[in-house]
Parts: C-alpha cells; sequence; structure tokens
C-alpha cells in the first residue's frame, strides 16, 4: 500500500501538507500552519527515506513519515524499542474513506517490522478530535511536551500502542 517517497514528490507532499494546513485553519483546527514548512524541508527528509506514500495516478492520495527515533519530542527515543509517526496526511479529495486509518495501520506494520514493539505519535494537544482519533485506533496517552518558547511550536500530546509480536 505505502511507497517510498520519490525526490520528484517533495513539491507534492509539500502542496498536501499546504492544502491540510489551510483547510484546518479554516475550519478552526489548531495542528498545522500555512507555511510552516518548505519543499526543501521535504527534500531533506525523502532523502533520508523517511516519507511513504500512497498515490491516486499522479497525485498524492495520502502520506506518512516513518521515524526510527524523535529526541526532540521523546528523550528516551534512543532507546525505547518504539517507531515514531509523524505528518500522517489524507487528501481532501480521499477524505471519509478510511484510507487515513489504512496508512496508519501501514506504517504500524513497517515500524513493526523494523524491530519495534511500540508505534508513537504525537499532536497539539487542543485538537480534540485527532486526539480521539489516534485513540480509537488502540493508541494511549502517555504524556505531554512543551517546547521551548523560541521554537513556537504547541504543545503536543504524547501517544503510543503495542504493536504484535
Amino acid at each position: 500500500m505505502l511507497h517510498r517517497a520519490r525526490l520528484e514528490d517533495a513539491q507534492a507532499l509539500h502542496a498536501l501538507r499546504e492544502e491540510l494546513a489551510q483547510w484546518q485553519e479554516g475550519i478552526g483546527i489548531t495542528q498545522w500552519s500555512p507555511g510552516e514548512t518548505k519543499p526543501s524541508d521535504f527534500l531533506e527528509q525523502i532523502s533520508r527515506q523517511e516519507w511513504h506514500l500512497v498515490r491516486d495516478g499522479d497525485h498524492v492520495a495520502a502520506a506518512v513519515r516513518i521515524l526510527d527515533g524523535d529526541p526532540d519530542i521523546w528523550p528516551d527515543s534512543g532507546i525505547a524499542p518504539a517507531g515514531y509517526v509523524h505528518g500522517l496526511m489524507v487528501s481532501r479529495t480521499h477524505a471519509g474513506q478510511g484510507l487515513g486509518r489504512r496508512v496508519l495501520s501501514a506504517a504500524e506494520s513497517m515500524i513493526s517490522a523494523r524491530g519495534h514493539r511500540l508505534a508513537r505519535l504525537d499532536c497539539v494537544t487542543s485538537n480534540d478530535a485527532l486526539r480521539s482519533y489516534y485513540g480509537a485506533r488502540g493508541y494511549t496517552e502517555v504524556g505531554s511536551h512543551r517546547f521551548p518558547p523560541e521554537r513556537g511550536w504547541r504543545p503536543v500530546t504524547l501517544f503510543e500502542k503495542r504493536l504484535a509480536d
């Protein structure tokens, strides 16, 4: 289901992120803000083989970033048997079809195949809808994280899910 993103996908991933940030802002969801990422961010992350996506023809229908460590948010990530999910995105043209659930499940399978026993993720603490979404997918809230003021990032709630052995 998921395919590794290619360098030429950076612009499409950035465009999808911007589309979703504008949509969120338009309906009052606090999660992402327009302009907070650049295509070069995606190029760097793709070059590290972090992004995976679902294509619908020439378009990106959904994407997810998978990491083996996340020390900026999870101080124990160097020793925890965990993989980290970031940037789960589903194009609005594919919303409501269960694609996000399937992408998250595929990401968990990839994390498990890498030998990790836990899948971890975070979301902005004030995003009640997303917190409920992850809870309904078997994730448990295990804490929170506040960033230094100079980062300008909102506080996040931390979630983890034990993966099948």
